[in-house]
């Protein structure tokens, strides 16, 4: 009996050891202190641990110097663009007040030109917004009919020189979303579908809302006369920057339809591509139902 009772203390005693000795390397993995490094050294006397130890504190310090830099580039980023927006604002305060004074294809470049700035600059900020951890939305109820509305009068100009008609059928459906996101998307795919018109044919772009009974959700239709897009690259139309091989041509999507597809996902949008090669292109977007007389 003696005998057992010793083996079972001393295998417990060299339990406790080993499980201690585990958290001390834990401790160390977790928080490669010097501190920690030498509790280890003491528990089992493995100089080796000062080594590896050197090692992790250069990873360390590496990855916080990485994730700073990283932190900082995108405060740059979010700075740059609210610095930019104050003479976009200028050249929109300008063209609006001077335009009697300009030639229309004049004031139609110029007025083209500053939207395109802006897209870019809506771009850079929605692209560092999405890399962020925690990402804010201000969601509340949104005309649609409004949203496509303001959309459409910023493209206007771009609409006019590219000779793009837009055919609406536009029915108001209720909608909860952030406003700033949702005429992003919106213009993203306006964009797109100017961007890849086919100049043979009189382009033209149709909108179209309603509510999918079969689905239970609201929709927004996108559709154009266009280029089109492969079959075989319609898997890959959302990947960030995207190029494929259309009529022995290089065509991109670029970062708006990578764009488009991160926001939706982060706002609950479901996204639905039709395309037939050479005739055309339509994305349709799913929103959740909303009440139409008591919100979400």
């Amino acid at each position: 009996m003696f005998t057992f009772i010793s083996i079972g203390v001393g295998l417990f005693v060299s339990w406790r050891q080993q499980q201690k000795q585990a958290d001390r390397m834990m401790k160390w993995l977790q928080e490669p202190s010097i501190e920690n490094e030498q509790a280890l050294i003491r528990s089992d006397g493995n100089l080796e641990w000062y080594t590896i130890g050197n090692e992790l504190r250069e990873l360390q310090d590496a990855l916080e110097e990485a994730r700073q830099r990283s932190v900082d580039y995108e405060t740059f980023i979010e700075s740059w663009v609210h610095e930019i927006k104050t003479p976009l604002s200028l050249i929109h305060f300008v063209l609006q007040n001077r335009k009697d004074e300009m030639s229309p294809l004049v004031y139609q470049r110029l007025d083209h030109a500053k939207v395109s700035i802006h897209d870019h600059v809506e771009r850079i900020l929605f692209y560092a917004k999405l890399q962020a951890t925690h990402v804010d939305y201000s969601l509340k109820r949104l005309s649609m009919e409004e949203s496509i509305e303001d959309v459409l009068l910023d493209l206007e100009s771009l609409l006019a020189e590219k000779r793009v008609r837009v055919q609406a059928a536009i029915e108001d459906i209720p909608v909860v979303c952030d406003e700033r996101a949702l005429q992003f998307i919106l213009t993203q795919l306006l964009v797109n579908a100017v961007k890849y018109r086919n100049e043979q044919v009189n382009s033209e772009i149709r909108l179209e809302t309603g509510f999918n009974s079969d689905l239970q959700r609201y929709y927004l239709k996108v559709a154009d006369n266009g280029v089109g897009v492969l079959q075989s690259d319609l898997p890959f139309i959302f990947d960030k920057g995207f190029s494929g091989d259309l009529n022995n041509q290089k065509q991109s999507t670029g970062m708006g339809l990578y764009l488009v597809k991160k926001l939706c996902e982060d706002l609950r949008i479901d996204v639905q591509v039709d395309l037939q090669h050479g005739k055309g292109f339509s994305m349709q977007l799913l929103f959740p139902k909303v009440n139409r007389n008591r919100g979400c």
